[in-house]
């Protein structure tokens, strides 16, 4: 087997494996997010990064052909939330500019945020389990083709 062969069988053994991970560690990253703005802290660069990690993972479990179509259930709700976020944000603008305080639009905006972005923490944990149950020896292969691959680069 050649170097090119092996680099792309590495890359295709070790998709289900890094989709799972990230479809657990995205909802812990969200969590984290919620916990952080709570206490004060900025969230739009800690979003924006969930977000691509979003981003990663919708398009690395889209070419994982055993699992069900479940699994774009929780990537669409996260786009769902972050459009959501930029119109609403929008319409607190114009509360306030209008000389409204915005507590309203604010308070039902982080409501239904709040509720998308649970539903979509439940999703990614139910997809993460199909994907465990789909490629049950997923952490092997993706080993075994990442040796494979080392002792090809390795030799050359």
């Amino acid at each position: 087997m050649d170097l090119k062969a092996a680099k792309a069988e590495l890359r295709e053994k070790s998709r289900p494996y890094q989709t799972y991970s990230y479809y657990l560690i995205i909802p812990i990253f969200i969590i984290l997010v919620f916990l952080l703005s709570l206490v004060g802290y900025n969230k739009g660069t800690f979003g924006t990064i969930v977000f691509v990690f979003v981003i990663f993972a919708h398009v690395w479990a889209s070419k994982l052909d055993l699992v069900r179509k479940r699994k774009h259930v929780a990537p669409i709700l996260m786009y769902v939330t972050q459009g959501l976020g930029v119109v609403l944000m929008v319409l607190l603008v114009t509360e306030v500019s209008a000389g409204g305080t915005g507590n309203i639009a604010l308070g039902l905006s982080s409501l239904i945020l709040l509720l998308i972005e649970i539903i979509a923490i439940v999703f990614f944990f139910i997809s993460a389990n199909d994907i465990k149950k789909a490629y049950p020896t997923m952490k092997e292969d993706a080993k075994a083709a990442r040796l494979e691959y080392q002792e090809l680069r390795r030799s050359k």
